[in-house]
């Protein structure tokens, strides 16, 4: 994949907006403090986060953790129903529809982003595709498909109860991307 292009990643916030989700662009260097800031600004005590390379080598959790809030990275499935954040780091974006992809076995991830009040999601820059037909491309390339693939397009909403549009139903009341500049 390549270096995220200005345009590319406008097109996906903007579609991420348009379903009520936020988004920031950050450096590596800069990762641990958007994070801290999105929930800071929330009033979001405590997260549960699945700490990847890119996290570690960002010092995600430091900055959380010097930023006051409690950050769980153990016993996902027992302390996810209990706090507020959720922190995962998802494999792909799709531009034109402002979607992350999660692509992988690590249950814990599927978890975090789906238990938590206010999740959010980091994706590599480079890993943002233009268009939906460019992520089928993709998938149809794996030797082997992961037990999971999950298209995320804003916070969980849902018009099953006699058609009134709810959030939260079925997964975070807020949703809000980082997209990391890595190349």
């Amino acid at each position: 994949m390549n270096k995220i292009t200005d345009e590319l990643y406008e097109r996906f916030k903007t579609n991420l907006e348009g379903v009520n989700g936020t988004c920031v662009r950050a450096s590596k260097e800069n990762l641990g403090k958007a994070v801290a800031g999105i929930f800071t600004e929330a009033g979001i005590p405590d997260t549960c986060i699945v700490e990847t390379p890119l996290m570690k080598e960002a010092g995600v959790i430091n900055a959380l953790e010097e930023a006051g809030i409690k950050v769980y990275t153990d016993h996902i499935r027992l302390n996810a129903e209990k706090v507020k954040g959720g922190v995962s780091e998802s494999q792909f974006g799709i531009a034109n529809l402002g979607t992350m992809v999660q692509a992988r076995d690590v249950i814990d991830e599927r978890i975090v982003s789906t238990m938590s009040e206010y999740y959010i999601g980091i994706i590599k820059g480079s890993m943002i595709v233009p268009e939906y037909d460019d992520m089928f491309d993709i998938i149809s390339g794996w030797p082997e498909m992961p037990n999971f693939v999950g298209f995320v397009t804003g916070p969980s909403r849902t018009a099953d109860i006699e058609c009134v549009s709810t959030v939260g139903v079925h997964g975070p009341l807020q949703l809000s991307i980082v997209v990391v500049d890595d190349e």
